[in-house]
């Protein structure tokens, strides 16, 4: 392993506070910052910038260091070690006047306060059930009571069945008020954030050849033999937080919109994501309620604009976790390219889905960060409704489906192609 190069002299005291915090994180790692920078796509000289305090990370970089070094450790980074990393990144930040710098504050704002406001949306949704669930047996109970002699133990369960709406309601009132103001409060840091992003300079992401070097402040200097600063270059942006160089990646999101469908339960509510396998077959790692199955309907959403709602049919189910193939009754179009897998996708690279969420179509990039038993760990901005999203790397393969996440800690199980291997109603590609 190759040494950390010398932190530079004269560093603003917040900013060398965090250089050194991340380079202690980073001997934890025990490889050089050139493989570190290959096994997180990242450039190996930024990566040596930040650890030497000569340019500040944005916190993301901080958030997998802190989860790299936890996972070779064997350990989950503690609540007070992430708000001990979050307060030397703040004063950082907040050190410099760049308007790059900002910019970062801003988006880490809005990505906590989006995370609360998906939180709230989690809990307003299982309080308004469970208030319906609690109502519909107050009145099953009083219809019970007009037909027989009500008893005592009637009685009671009526009165705790009432305490516990009221208490439901008052619950309810809470979240919704802090639901709507963490929408209020990410509409606000989005124009906030909006107005700061037209003063922000050239992004990092430029490859090394054409990257402006850039003081410790951030304040963009010309590098010998570099191009003009106001040359045009060309980005691919996946759900407006992640941005990368479009040629490091082959993968089309327009083809994995165009194979990845939505199912509907009986009552037309999404209920999962599948892979659309060919022009009359899904494969999905969906929930497995039975209920939902008879009265499924799919919807297919192509690259372009072509659209269909057709009844599908199961034709094979196949242990746990729950894995499915579903037949159309129809045929539909389908993209014009084969389909290739990826058995084995390494750690710390990172996976693209662009499937629907409850609330629509979604795109988001996922980090493998391990294995788990037969099933993949993963990271990401997972929203409500992902479960069963076929998830392609970097290179355009299928790696695998979505099988469970949480919302709260942003982290996921993905059920990898190896296991389509057991179905015996499919013929997968080699």
């Amino acid at each position: 392993m190759s040494e950390l190069q010398p932190m530079d002299e004269g560093l603003p005291p917040d900013v060398a506070a965090l250089a050194r915090a991340l380079r202690d994180l980073f001997v934890g790692l025990r490889v050089s910052t050139r493989r570190y920078a290959a096994r997180r796509a990242y450039d190996s000289s930024t990566v040596s910038r930040y650890l030497g305090g000569r340019r500040l990370p944005p916190w993301e970089f901080v958030l997998n260091l802190l989860h790299d070094v936890g996972e070779v450790r064997g350990s989950v980074p503690t609540a007070g070690t992430v708000d001990m990393l979050r307060a030397l990144h703040t004063a950082a930040l907040e050190s410099g006047s760049s308007p790059a710098h900002r910019v970062q504050l801003l988006e880490r704002e809005l990505a906590e306060a989006d995370r609360e406001a998906r939180r709230a949306a989690t809990r307003e949704r299982w309080l308004e059930d469970t208030l319906q669930d609690r109502e519909h047996r107050i009145r099953d109970l009083e219809m019970r009571n007009h037909e027989l002699e009500a008893g005592p133990a009637a009685a009671d369960e009526n009165a705790r069945l009432r305490e516990e709406i009221g208490g439901l309601k008052e619950e309810l009132a809470r979240v919704r008020a802090l639901h709507q103001e963490a929408e209020e409060r990410c509409e606000q840091l989005e124009r906030l954030l909006a107005e700061n992003e037209e003063e922000v300079p050239l992004p990092e992401v430029l490859p090394a050849a054409f990257r402006p070097e850039a003081d410790v402040h951030n304040n963009v200097v010309s590098a010998p033999g570099a191009p003009p600063l106001n040359t045009v270059y060309q980005f691919g942006h996946v759900n407006g937080s992640v941005t990368m160089v479009t040629d490091t990646w082959q993968v089309d999101e327009e083809y994995v919109a165009s194979v990845s469908i939505r199912l509907y339960d009986a009552q037309g509510k999404h209920e999962c994501n599948g892979l659309l396998l060919d022009a009359g077959t899904i494969i999905t790692a969906g929930p497995p309620q039975d209920g939902f199955r008879l009265g499924r309907r799919l919807r297919v959403v192509g690259a372009g604009t072509d659209e269909w709602t057709l009844p599908v049919e199961r034709i094979e189910a196949h242990g746990f976790p729950p894995l499915e193939v579903l037949r159309l009754t129809e045929p539909v179009a389908v993209p014009d390219r084969s389909l290739f897998l990826e058995q084995r996708p390494t750690p710390g690279s990172q996976l693209l889905v662009s499937a629907h969420a409850v609330q629509g179509r979604y795109s988001c990039l996922l980090d493998v960060k391990g294995r788990s038993g037969d099933l993949l760990r993963v990271s990401g901005e997972f929203v409500d409704g992902l479960v069963g999203a076929p998830a392609f790397s970097s290179a355009g393969a299928l790696t695998g489906l979505i099988m469970d996440y949480s919302l709260v800690e942003d982290r996921g199980l993905l059920l990898p192609v190896a296991a389509l291997r057991t179905l015996t109603s499919v013929t997968l590609p080699d």
